[in-house]
C-alpha cells in the first residue's frame, strides 16, 4: 500500500527535519493515526497545510484519554509539533497542542536519590 499526498509530506517533512530513525518511527506512527482520525471526523487531510488545529488538538485530547504511558504520549506530541512547525505553521497558532503533567514523588531510591513519576494532570 503506497502512503498517501498526506503521509508522503509527513515524510518529507521529516527528512527536512533530520529525524533519527526512532523519532521517525514514532511520528509515521502518530500521522498515520491522525489521518485515520480526521477521515472520520472532519474529512480526510489532503495536505499538511489544510489540517485544522482544532482538529489534531482533539486528536491528541483523545489519544490522552486513558493513556497510561506518558512519556510516549509526551514524545509523539513533540513529534506532531514538529512536523506543523516544519510545514508553515506558527509556534502560537500550536500552543493548544499539549497536554497537562504532573510530576508525583515516589519513594527514593535504595541509594537515596529522589524519583519522580509523571502522569497527565
Amino acid at each position: 500500500m503506497s502512503d498517501s499526498l498526506f503521509i508522503h509530506q509527513v515524510r518529507n517533512c521529516a527528512d527536512k527535519i533530520g529525524l533519527n530513525d526512532t523519532m521517525r518511527t514514532i511520528t509515521i506512527t502518530v500521522w498515520l493515526a491522525i489521518e485515520h482520525f480526521t477521515s472520520q471526523h472532519s474529512g480526510t487531510p489532503n495536505q499538511l497545510e489544510n489540517l485544522s488545529v482544532a482538529s489534531i488538538a482533539r486528536f491528541i485530547e483523545t489519544r490522552s484519554e486513558g493513556n497510561l504511558d506518558v512519556e510516549s504520549l509526551l514524545l509523539e506530541i513533540t513529534c506532531v509539533r514538529l512536523i506543523l512547525l516544519e510545514s508553515g505553521f506558527s509556534h502560537n497558532e500550536l500552543m493548544q497542542l499539549s497536554v497537562r503533567v504532573k510530576r508525583e514523588r515516589l519513594v527514593n531510591d535504595k541509594s537515596g536519590k529522589y524519583r519522580f513519576a509523571k502522569r497527565l494532570a
